[in-house]
């Protein structure tokens, strides 16, 4: 069975990022990158992380739609498997990066699971899927740690992929977002601050299976 595990690697030194997505790559379905990453290495990491995994850029992109077009063309440039994007900034900039992704998959910001999103982005989710799904996303961001509101947000798109983080070190169970109808799980910190990542990843993905 194929992993469903996203293991997002926020190592603030390349040469570890280097070694543990050498590591754990096949054991995964994807490594993930956020700008640390890309501020630390440059957009060469992408390509570099790539020989061992997919990569999923989480670059939350969020801007006007000209600008979204150039972060999204670079990232596809590099190799790049998928793009994480916020969608609070309404369709057109949205589809922009939707437009500029080629065969990269567009994954929408419509809930988070940090205590700030109550705010502003998680009273919004109905809205946010709804117009992710008019836009064309091949997918949704939503909280790991939140099995609720995954199911809910599965029920409203059911031919979408769900990827949650939250999962982990923010206390949300691998298993209980999978059960919920999420696709992916997101893990990092309990990954590679674990003494065995290989061994914590082995049993994740253990985890995971045998919820499916």
């Amino acid at each position: 069975m194929e992993s469903k595990l996203v293991v997002a690697l926020d190592l603030m030194k390349e040469s570890d990022l280097i070694e543990m997505a050498a590591k754990i790559g096949s054991m995964v379905f994807a490594i993930k990158l956020n700008w640390p990453a890309i501020l630390l290495s440059g957009s060469r990491i992408i390509r570099d992380v790539s020989r061992y995994s997919r990569v999923i850029c989480d670059f939350k992109v969020a801007d006007i739609p000209n600008t979204n077009s150039l972060i999204t063309e670079k990232a596809l440039e590099m190799g790049a498997w998928g793009i994480i994007s916020h969608s609070f900034t309404g369709h057109d900039s949205l589809r922009a990066v939707i437009e500029s992704a080629g065969d990269m998959k567009v994954f929408s910001v419509v809930s988070m699971s940090h205590p700030g999103s109550a705010e502003f982005i998680n009273p919004n989710t109905d809205r946010l899927v709804e117009m992710s799904v008019r836009a064309g996303a091949a997918g949704f961001i939503a909280p790991g740690n939140n099995p609720a509101e995954i199911a809910r947000i599965r029920k409203m798109a059911p031919g979408k992929i769900i990827m949650t983080p939250g999962v982990g070190a923010q206390g949300g169970k691998a298993g209980d977002a999978i059960r919920a109808g999420a696709d992916l799980v997101i893990v990092g910190r309990s990954v590679y601050t674990s003494a065995d990542p290989v061994k914590q990843v082995g049993n994740l993905n253990m985890e995971i299976d045998s919820s499916v």
